[in-house]
């Protein structure tokens, strides 16, 4: 039986008792419908948009409809227009705002225009207040030069699930543009935080004014949404955000993209908020630091451009000493900044980090302490970096690269050129250090110091050390009675301005130095030591 003649006995078979089956099968299940969300119009409701005709009591009405809606959900639509509020918008569980092409400006010391939480209602603990909320687009403009109460823009309070996109916020009095207290899942994609009103002085609160906070639910003074139960944040991510300030004779820069400005009190060790994802932003002349992560955990900070900021470029820390770990700093570029420096890592004076990698920035115009500082961090990975052209304010030690009390860094693969200081420092308490296939050129003080015990300085290359005078500077340099330091297979050449002592410096107190298999020709002196116990052999020069 040919192929079309099986098909049509098989066609013959279904159409007798196959087909009675299939009819008494009936028609086939229609898909569900999708859910109606229901949609609550402002101007449907007494709005005008004019920027002239006060909008708060259709906003009160729509508000409230929207949030009696069973097991939550609505939509507050916001046509284009310009909508003067007197009064917050509180929403409910799973609301959404859509307000593209919206202004929406407040007219008096009111509250915050977005939250889930106001006063007088029940305190909520851990993330069980109102979540899935979303707000897209909308200029909000708090108008905090005129109306100058401290009162942020957004605030969002122990619940799950947050989306603020391709919103615009401006002019906050002496405060946040987006406060995230105790809450889980937020995303804060693609916006723009213009400017923050200061208040009188330089500014009023110095480096308190993150655009975006990140901060717990530790006490009244920090938020006044109970409960105080300590809930951190997790699972954040801002990215996509640019910060500025567009009106330099009316507003002052925020202090930083985001983070928080905790140091330690009585309240005691902060919360440690767990994985942050600070991801392809822009800052723009921030008034301290582009990004500053107060007591973060398994975190990343990546791809974001920080142009200008008067402290840090980015500054990871625990005022309070909580143990900060598995923090990845990788793909940034940073141009400019003041008195700290581009990179800083650190923590209180009993705190200790670990796992923290520092890898792939671009660091350009340092005017402070250092482009690169790592303290209190064991396990540390540095590599990969570029970093050029570091000064410093007083004319005095702008290193590179800095490591401090951070036991078994790995220093490698980066690229230093133009450093007013020593290009890469390794101090006291960085026992076991690997440097390595790093490049110095041209530090106005030592190309390498080590002055850490156990330390290993290999196969870089080094030209131009001491070119802010050949007293004390060296290629590399051994100090603070290190013990054991091996220093292999470098290349250290003079180069156009050197000035260095020599190629290598043992100095006095450093025990047990071994210094083999170097290139150091070129040098008047190669090896000037003054430690008990070197050895030095197979070395050119």
């Amino acid at each position: 039986m040919d192929r079309r003649a099986l098909m049509l006995a098989t066609g013959g078979l279904l159409g007798g008792a196959g087909a009675a089956q299939i009819l008494a099968a009936g028609p086939a299940a229609a898909e569900p419908a999708p859910p109606v969300v229901p949609i609550f119009d402002v101007r449907a409701h007494g709005a005008v948009g004019d920027g002239v005709a006060d909008d708060t009591a259709a906003f009160r009405i729509a508000l409230t409809a929207a949030r009696a809606v069973p097991g939550g959900g609505a939509t507050l639509l916001v046509p284009p227009g310009s909508y003067a509020l007197g009064e917050s918008l509180l929403l409910g569980p799973g609301m959404t705002v859509q307000a593209h092409g919206a202004r929406l400006f407040r007219t008096g010391n009111t509250s915050a225009l977005i939250k889930n939480y106001t006063s007088g209602m029940p305190a909520v603990a851990a993330y069980e207040g109102a979540g899935n909320i979303s707000v897209f687009g909308g200029t909000w403009d708090m108008r905090g030069s005129r109306f100058t109460s401290t009162c942020p823009a957004f605030v969002f309070t122990h619940a799950d699930g947050f989306t603020v996109r391709d919103a615009t916020v401006l002019d906050v009095p002496q405060a946040h543009a987006i406060e995230l207290n105790a809450v889980r899942r937020a995303r804060i994609v693609d916006c723009l935080f213009d400017g923050v009103y200061a208040g009188t002085g330089t500014p009023a609160v110095p480096h308190r004014l993150e655009a975006v906070q990140i901060t717990g639910a530790t006490n009244a003074a920090n938020l006044p949404a109970p409960d105080f139960d300590g809930t951190p944040c997790e699972d954040v991510l801002i990215t996509g955000c640019v910060m500025r300030n567009s009106r330099p004779a009316v507003n002052a820069p925020y202090d930083a993209l985001c983070g928080d400005h905790y140091v330690a009190s009585a309240d005691g060790p902060r919360p440690l908020h767990r994985n942050i994802r600070v991801l392809a932003n822009r800052v723009e002349n921030s008034g301290a630091y582009g990004v500053r992560a107060t007591d973060w955990q398994q975190s990343v900070i990546a791809d974001n451009t920080i142009d200008s900021a008067a402290v840090n470029g980015i500054y990871i820390s625990s005022g309070s000493g909580n143990v900060l770990q598995d923090i990845a700093v990788t793909g940034n570029t940073i141009r400019g900044t003041g008195s700290g420096g581009g990179i800083v890592v650190s923590n209180s004076g009993s705190g200790s980090n670990s796992s923290v990698i520092i890898s792939d920035n671009i660091i350009r115009a340092t005017n402070g302490e250092t482009a690169i500082y790592v303290s209190q961090t064991g396990g540390a990975s540095i590599t990969g970096n570029i970093i050029a052209t570091t000064r410093h304010p007083s004319g005095g030690n702008c290193q590179g690269i800095q490591v401090q009390r951070s036991p078994y860094a790995v220093i490698t693969g980066n690229h230093l050129s133009d450093i007013e200081g020593d290009g890469i420092g390794v101090d006291t308490g960085s026992t076991e250090a690997l440097i390595a296939q790093n490049t110095v050129l041209g530090a106005t003080h030592n190309g390498i110091s080590v002055a850490s015990s156990e330390a290993a300085v290999r196969d870089n290359r080094i030209t131009g050390a001491g070119t802010g005078g050949p007293a004390g500077s060296y290629a590399i340099r051994i100090g603070g009675n290190a013990a054991n330091v091996s220093v292999q297979g470098n290349v250290a050449r003079l180069g156009e301005g050197g000035g260095a002592e020599a190629g290598v410096g043992v100095m006095a107190g450093s025990q047990g130095a071994w210094i083999t298999g170097n290139d150091l020709r070129g040098w008047g002196t190669a090896i000037r030591d003054r430690g008990a116990a070197t050895v030095a052999n197979g070395n050119l020069g």
